[in-house]
């Protein structure tokens, strides 16, 4: 209070403001374009957890606490104030005391003499960590509007041109499996022919040879169409409407199954080694199969995506744990980076970012295996990535 006391009063209001504030001021006084000597207010140690007296003595501290990344953009903004070039306020991330990270604002004002040259600045930064927070939540919240409004969109379309393929694609497995009908029936009688005609050629082939030709071409028409037809029906599925619902019987292995077949275009172009492992033991849960089915496309792409070339694999697995079922996606990818790890499963991380990632992939996957209840591991190397999810049994 005795240093109160010899301010007069518009000082000592002054002071009584800047002691309380949870933003703080800092001056800088500067000679030949040099800082010679900084203030920190009272309010610092509310934003940094350093008092003034620390900054007293340490004068890098100001620089070091700040985000490693985050250094070359406020070293150059103070470069540019002590130059005398009008600087814009910069957001920057800083150590705090306590090892946390928190989000600054940092506004500069100049003062000049009247040559121009910069006597000195004063900076008020602002402490705008809970505000980045609510932007951050914000933009997710947006981000996953325009998700669920893009499936809502997909939905219906993949409604509409699986009703379009399975149109032709009836005629298709109708007549191919008329066709195989009637050439097993007319069989005996053509090779009855071939016999009394020393046998003949069809399509520039002996009979005989022609024969088991047309027969495995009519059984793979007839496959391919039944293959169209699961995998429209598995889209169809996918593309309904989720309730959201966490209390359906759910089998683990039929989830996988239609993952799998609606990546099956992905994962022939990403592999010639790709496996499944289903186990029937307790692959039964309590939770939501389009959900699940969702994690496990996530994934299945997400392998995918690491493998290098064609000759590296995927390999899926269920297995009982304790009283949860586990899945494990396991590739001979690339892997994560150890530093990235940490950082896979928060929303927009994304090491694809050029390639069109968004960074939701995984962080919806963790979500979703989170609300039932269950977790989601990852383990990486050199040799490839793991992730292994883990769901309750009720």
């Amino acid at each position: 209070m005795e240093e109160e006391l010899k301010l007069d009063p518009i000082e000592i209001r002054y002071y009584r403001l800047i002691r309380y504030l949870t933003d703080y001021i800092y001056s800088v006084k500067v000679e030949n374009g040099k800082a010679v000597k900084t203030y920190h207010g009272p309010g610092c140690a509310a934003v940094t957890g350093y008092t003034s007296e620390d900054y007293q003595n340490d004068p890098e501290l100001w620089y070091r606490m700040v985000h490693s990344d985050d250094r070359p953009a406020v070293l150059k903004q103070a470069e540019d104030a002590l130059a005398g070039i009008e600087v814009k306020p910069l957001e920057h991330r800083i150590i705090h005391r306590d090892g946390s990270v928190r989000w600054v604002k940092n506004s500069i004002v100049l003062s000049k003499d009247e040559y121009g040259n910069v006597v000195y600045y004063d900076g008020l930064i602002n402490d705008i960590t809970e505000l980045k927070k609510a932007h951050e939540l914000a933009e997710l919240k947006q981000k996953q509007l325009i998700q669920a409004d893009k499936m809502v969109a997909l939905g219906t379309m993949v409604s509409g041109i699986t009703h379009e393929i399975n149109n032709p694609n009836n005629f298709i497995l109708l007549n191919a499996q008329f066709l195989k009908k009637a050439f097993d029936d007319i069989m005996p009688v053509l090779k009855e022919y071939a016999a009394a005609n020393n046998d003949y050629y069809v399509a520039g082939i002996p009979s005989e040879k022609a024969f088991v030709k047309i027969t495995q071409a009519l059984d793979g028409i007839i496959e391919g169409s039944t293959r169209i037809e699961k995998i429209t029906n598995s889209l169809k599925e996918f593309a309904k409407k989720d309730s959201g619902r966490l209390d359906q019987a759910v089998d683990l292995n039929k989830a996988i199954e239609k993952a799998v077949m609606i990546t099956s275009n992905l994962i022939k172009k990403s592999t010639n080694n790709f496996k499944v492992n289903y186990n029937s033991d307790a692959t039964k849960i309590k939770g939501n199969a389009q959900q699940i089915e969702q994690v496990m496309i996530n994934l299945i792409a997400n392998a995918c995506q690491a493998l290098p070339d064609k000759n590296r694999g995927i390999e899926i697995s269920t297995y009982r744990k304790d009283n949860f079922v586990a899945i494990e996606v396991r590739d001979e990818g690339t892997g994560i980076e150890s530093e990235n790890i940490k950082f896979i499963f928060d929303p927009f991380f994304t090491t694809k970012r050029n390639s069109g990632g968004t960074g939701l992939g995984l962080y919806i996957s963790y979500n979703i295996v989170k609300n039932h209840g269950g977790d989601i591991l990852v383990e990486s190397s050199v040799n490839g990535t793991k992730f292994t999810i883990l769901l309750p049994i009720n």
